[in-house]
């Protein structure tokens, strides 16, 4: 396996203990692909003020979101960095019946992958996204959270 820096910004003082939670998801996303560009990751852990800020700035959605990923060219050396939500992702885990944590992890193993080149723009990409996710989540013994059971 190649190497990985993680850089976490905690601008959110809200936010629970996730950092152990970081780099074994992170680990469990590059694992499933053939080949992961590996370099710097920027965790951002902030609120749904700033995330809106961004997702309106760079995506025209003037409205929070859970996750926004922000790739770098892999030739730099960095792969760029992954912006979580506070309240969005604590409503959501709620919501579907998932602790904190484990929705957190599969958000970021989302980012991560997004860093990696992969979307979710079509069907067929969005199938492949998520049984990669699924597929990493497994390593980390958390349940696949698309079933509908799980919700």
């Amino acid at each position: 396996m190649g190497d990985f820096v993680i850089d976490i910004a905690r601008l959110c003082p809200d936010w629970p203990e996730v950092n152990p939670l970081i780099a074994p998801a992170v680990r469990a996303a590059l694992a499933e692909l053939e080949a992961p560009h590996w370099g710097e990751l920027s965790v951002v852990l902030s609120d749904d003020a700033h995330v809106q800020s961004l997702n309106r700035d760079y995506r025209a959605k003037d409205k929070p979101t859970n996750v926004l990923s922000f790739p770098m060219p892999p030739e730099i050396g960095l792969m760029g960095d992954v912006v979580f939500a506070l309240e969005t992702i604590a409503r959501e885990a709620e919501a579907q019946g998932k602790t904190f944590a484990d929705h957190f992890t599969h958000l970021l193993i989302h980012g991560v992958l997004h860093l990696q080149g992969l979307d979710h723009e079509t069907d067929e990409d969005a199938q492949n996204m998520e049984a990669l996710e699924v597929c990493a989540l497994a390593r980390l013994s958390i349940d696949n959270p698309y079933r509908s059971d799980n919700r």
